[in-house]
């Protein structure tokens, strides 16, 4: 379970990055050779979220004046896609995802491996399943709690 959605969270990382930089690519492309079509879009967008026309025109077309930004923000804004940062690599997020899931998901087991040889009576199955539902519960606990130390939630 752990290599197959480790080697998936690669994958899909790895093809929603390779999208993100071929839309970039068409978008470069599009404000290069029809730069007016571009701006005239996002002051449109911009008018849709609220922006006065002149207000819009007078924010496009300064942030249009340098062409990476600019497309930048057309991903953000037209296609809501995130460029991904140049050093990030869906490789090591699948690793990440692997050791995740062998970590968190042998924990539960343990009640398992320690406890098994250990006599505890005629309900040694029922104690075995509620020792692991607890350690499965303590598990998600900490995962919670390390993602929103790590993502700041």
């Amino acid at each position: 379970d752990a290599l197959s959605m480790g080697v998936w969270d690669a994958l899909s990382t790895k093809a929603a990055n390779q999208y993100a930089l071929e839309e970039r690519a068409r978008e470069m492309w599009e404000m290069e050779n029809n730069p007016e079509g571009e701006i005239q879009e996002m002051i449109e967008i911009f008018e849709e979220k609220g922006l006065s026309k002149e207000d819009a025109t007078t924010a496009i077309l300064a942030m249009s004046k340098n062409k990476e930004f600019f497309v930048d923000l057309m991903m953000a804004f037209e296609l809501e896609l995130e460029v991904p940062s140049e050093d990030d690599n869906p490789y090591f997020d699948g690793l990440v995802t692997f050791c995740s899931f062998v970590c968190f998901g042998f924990v539960p087991l343990l009640g398992y491996v320690v406890l098994y040889s250990i006599d505890l009576g005629d309900d040694k199955v029922t104690i075995l399943f509620i020792i692991a539902c607890c350690l499965t519960g303590l598990m998600l606990f900490v995962l919670g709690a390390l993602k929103t130390m790590f993502t700041i939630q």
